[in-house]
């Protein structure tokens, strides 16, 4: 009977880190012209990528020069994320730069219903914050 508490105590203590680590979205890296040429394949996935960000008065972007002229709406719908540093650091070093800038974004990529954005990313975590290169977005 001892032997198969321990066993079972053991087998518990086992599996709880990976059920733990099941349960932590898997986060897909990509680029912003892999995500616009077949946005449906990414659609509620944690996803990062690199690209210009531009701040506007009513939205925000972040696009590549490797297909211009288009670009992935972001969005936060969490009331905690622009609290986070990573993001609060975000906004302000973008206002610096003129609301231009490169920036590794890390977020829930989703459809939306408004036809002009289709698709958003909703910000989670952003790193790597930096100056556009020739102020480009």
């Amino acid at each position: 009977m001892k032997t198969l508490v321990s066993t079972a105590f053991f087998a518990l203590l086992m599996s709880a880190p990976l059920s733990a680590a099941a349960g932590k979205p898997k986060v897909v890296a990509t680029d912003v012209c892999s995500v616009l040429k077949a946005p449906e394949t990414f659609v509620n996935q944690v996803i990062r990528l690199r690209g210009f960000v531009y701040l506007g008065e009513d939205h925000m972007n972040v696009s590549s020069i490797a297909c211009p002229g288009q670009g992935i709406e972001l969005v936060i719908k969490s009331d905690q994320v622009p609290k986070q540093k990573d993001v609060h650091h975000f906004y302000v070093q973008m206002n610096h730069q003129g609301r231009k800038g490169v920036a590794t974004i890390t977020g829930l990529f989703q459809a939306d219903k408004d036809p002009l954005t289709p698709y958003v990313l909703n910000i989670q975590h952003v790193k790597d914050v930096g100056s556009a290169p020739n102020n480009r977005h």
